[in-house]
C-alpha cells in the first residue's frame, strides 16, 4: 500500500498561498505571509521574508496596471477604483523559488451548499488507491493537513465528485474519531444555541486556514471540538476561505444530492 502521508523525495510539494485581491490590496496578506513562513521553516523550504513581500508588491501592481489597461474606466485613476477581485496564487518551492499567477475572481453567491464527505464519498477497500482508503475521513495525526501544499492526495476523490456536481461548493470531512475537521477547500462554521460561532481546533485535523485566524483574533468564532450530529443539527452553518470570505452555508440532503 502506497504512503499517502508522506510524500516521495521525488515528488516534493510545493507550498501554496491563495489570496485575494481587492481595492488595490491583500488584506489578509500579513497572515498568508505568517503562515506560509511557518510551514517553510517547519519543513526545511527556504524563504525570503522580504523577497516574497517584494514579489507579491510586484505582483499587485502588474495585476491592477493590466486591468487598467485591459478595461479602462472613465475617471478612475486606475484598477483599485473598480470592484473587481482578482486570485492571486503563490508556490514556494523547496529551494526557495516562488511563482505568482493573477487571474480575474467572480464573486461568490450565498448560501454555498455544501455537503458531508462521508454522506457521499463510499468507503473504498482498494489498497492501490492513491487516496486514503477510507476516502472520506481524515487522519488527525496527518502532519501534512496543517500545511498548504501541493500534496492532497486524501482530497482526490473529493475534488472529482465536486467536478461532477458544480452546484456543491465544498465537501466537508470527519476524522477518524467522527469529529469534524475541514472541507477540501475551506473551513466549517457551526453555529450553537447561543448564537455562537464555532470551528474546529487544528488538533482534529486540519489546516489552520488564514480566513478562519482572521475570524478568530477578531473574537467573530471560537474552537470547540464538533460532530456529524452538530452539523447536521446546527441553526445556521458557514463556511469561509482567503478567496471567497466567510459564506452562509446550506447542508444538502439526499434527495438534493441525487439532483446536484
Amino acid at each position: 500500500m502506497p504512503d499517502v502521508l508522506h510524500p516521495t523525495p521525488n515528488s516534493t510539494p510545493e507550498l501554496i498561498e491563495t489570496m485575494r485581491l481587492r481595492a488595490g490590496r491583500i488584506a489578509l496578506w500579513p497572515l498568508h505571509r505568517s503562515r506560509l513562513l511557518a510551514s517553510a521553516a517547519s519543513l526545511g523550504y527556504k524563504a525570503d521574508a522580504q523577497a516574497l513581500d517584494a514579489k507579491v508588491l510586484a505582483c499587485i501592481q502588474k495585476t491592477l496596471s493590466d486591468a487598467s489597461r485591459q478595461h479602462p474606466v472613465p475617471n478612475a485613476p486606475d484598477a483599485t477604483a473598480v470592484g473587481q477581485s482578482w486570485r492571486i496564487r503563490l508556490l514556494l518551492t523547496q529551494n526557495g523559488e516562488v511563482r505568482l499567477t493573477a487571474t480575474e475572481l467572480p464573486e461568490t453567491p450565498s448560501p454555498v451548499i455544501i455537503a458531508l464527505a462521508c454522506d457521499t464519498l463510499p468507503q473504498s477497500n482498494d489498497s492501490s488507491s492513491a487516496a486514503d482508503p477510507a476516502m472520506h475521513c481524515l487522519d488527525a495525526s496527518n502532519p501534512w493537513l496543517r500545511h498548504k501544499t501541493t500534496f492532497r492526495p486524501w482530497y482526490q476523490a473529493g475534488q472529482q465528485w465536486l467536478q461532477e456536481h458544480p452546484s456543491c461548493f465544498d465537501l466537508i470531512y470527519a476524522n477518524q474519531s467522527g469529529h469534524l475537521c475541514e472541507g477540501s477547500r475551506s473551513t466549517i462554521y457551526v453555529q450553537d444555541l447561543q448564537g455562537r460561532w464555532l470551528t474546529p481546533p487544528v488538533t482534529e485535523g486540519l489546516l489552520p486556514g488564514v480566513m478562519r485566524q482572521s475570524l478568530l483574533n477578531n473574537g467573530h468564532v471560537n474552537e470547540a471540538r464538533l460532530s456529524l450530529q452538530d452539523i447536521r443539527t446546527a441553526p445556521a452553518l458557514r463556511v469561509s476561505n482567503a478567496l471567497r470570505g466567510w459564506l452562509d452555508a446550506r447542508l444538502a440532503g439526499p434527495a438534493i444530492l441525487l439532483n446536484i
